[in-house]
């Protein structure tokens, strides 16, 4: 009875394990399948793109989805044999909230997220299909391969000339087309001589982006600030992320911010003010800490351009921001950080700036308006301020007799007298 049992259980075992092994051959069919169909897709969409050509101002509305969903598989291919350690769903989540301030849905039957880089327009969530261009330099969030990319096209990312030859008969022949300037040649992508340095970048760009942001590789950084600086420097100045010190002090070394005596330019204070603090898609201002923080750190008695700068730019702040639709609230709190901050060398023997911040601020920008902001918002919580806010209010103006200093003729009394110069 025994061993009938244990001929029994054997040949079940077999059974189970047969089965198995026949489960796990038509799963890996399937997926041999599976792949095939997408470099099927892949390819098909390549041809329409050879023989769109490559101007890329006459595509029209030809790329799409598909296109983007094509290139999409090329490039995780590309990350993963250079080393892309794809990060974890909530890990990668938790950066591009981070980095880019948006909320991932793993609920929606979107696989992808598009970013506006541009400062006027980054609150445009609508998630549109448009290749990279001047005018649409949009990023893109793949939520199921966890990457960031641009909207290029195929033949701008790989040598398609190598892995398809049999291609080439698409593009032996140009087109022309008529446009409102004339009968127009479309160029073809064979004619490009700049194509493989271009390919190489490309690819360089997405390779170094993605290992930088979301595995933390920071071997990438000085390829990054070299090569693509436009993108890492609007990681702050249009997203407002600041928890990179290297980055935030290399965006601050590269600012253009020249000795003044008088005052300080308005395009140099601007640049300054995208360094201090960012507007959010839900109107709230966020004041970078961070930056003031190492502001400080890069501040001496000596070396004090950065005071300087942040204390002209609260003396124009309604000036510089009268564009940017900000209401008094929203200036309050700005000038309630940068005030707090400032204030504090006064307090410092090392510096002794007397009425350089808030005593100038209370004395020449505030009727009331602002300190009514501050007082309801209870002082934003900010140690020190109120203290030093009500007693800067109760000092004798130090300024009294230079109001014309504030015109556009200046008068004796400069920053030489507010602050020790810089050597």
């Amino acid at each position: 009875m025994k061993t009938k049992l244990l001929l029994i259980s054997t040949i079940t075992l077999f059974a189970i394990m047969n089965c198995q092994e026949k489960k796990e051959v038509s799963l890996t069919n399937k997926k041999i399948e599976e792949k095939k169909m997408e470099t099927s897709k892949i390819k098909d969409v390549l041809i329409k793109q050879i023989k769109e050509g490559a101007s890329s101002e006459y595509w029209g509305e030809t790329y799409g989805k598909e296109d983007l969903d094509a290139l999409v598989q090329i490039e995780d291919t590309i990350l993963k044999n250079n080393g892309y350690k794809t990060p974890e769903r909530e890990d990668f989540n938790q950066k591009i909230k981070m980095i880019f301030g948006r909320i991932i849905d793993n609920n929606s039957k979107n696989q992808y997220l598009k970013i506006d880089a541009y400062e006027n327009s980054k609150c445009n969530k609508e998630l549109e299909f448009y290749p990279y261009s001047a005018d649409a330099q949009y990023l893109y969030v793949d939520k199921k391969d966890h990457f960031i990319t641009y909207f290029d096209a195929i033949p701008k990312i790989i040598d398609y000339q190598k892995i398809y030859p049999e291609l080439s008969k698409y593009e032996e022949n140009s087109y022309t087309i008529d446009t409102a300037d004339g009968v127009i040649e479309v160029s073809m992508w064979k004619d490009l001589n700049n194509l493989p340095q271009e390919r190489y970048f490309n690819q360089q760009r997405l390779i170094s982006r993605n290992k930088y942001l979301f595995t933390d590789d920071k071997s990438q950084f000085p390829w990054l600030v070299t090569k693509d600086d436009y993108f890492m420097r609007r990681l702050i100045t249009v997203f407002g992320y600041t928890e990179d010190k290297k980055l935030l002090k290399w965006a601050l070394e590269n600012t253009h911010l020249p000795f003044f005596h008088t005052y300080a330019k308005d395009n140099d204070l601007e640049e300054l003010g995208k360094l201090l603090w960012t507007k959010d898609c839900n109107g709230e201002i966020r004041v970078h800490q961070n930056t003031l923080n190492l502001l400080k750190e890069m501040s001496t008695p000596n070396e004090n351009l950065y005071i300087m700068y942040v204390a002209e730019y609260l003396s124009n702040i309604e000036h510089l921001n009268a564009n940017k639709e900000l209401s008094d609230a929203q200036i309050a709190k700005i000038a309630a950080y940068l005030l707090t901050w400032g204030e504090q060398f006064k307090y410092d023997k090392h510096y002794d700036y007397n009425q350089m911040f808030m005593g100038h601020f209370w004395h020449y920008m505030d009727d009331g308006t602002y300190d009514k902001e501050f007082k309801k918002n209870n002082y934003y919580g900010l140690l020190k301020f109120k203290e030093w806010y009500e007693t800067a209010k109760k000092e004798e103006n130090i300024f009294e007799g230079y109001e014309d200093y504030l015109n556009d003729d200046p008068q004796p009394l400069n920053y030489e007298s507010r602050a020790k110069p810089i050597k």
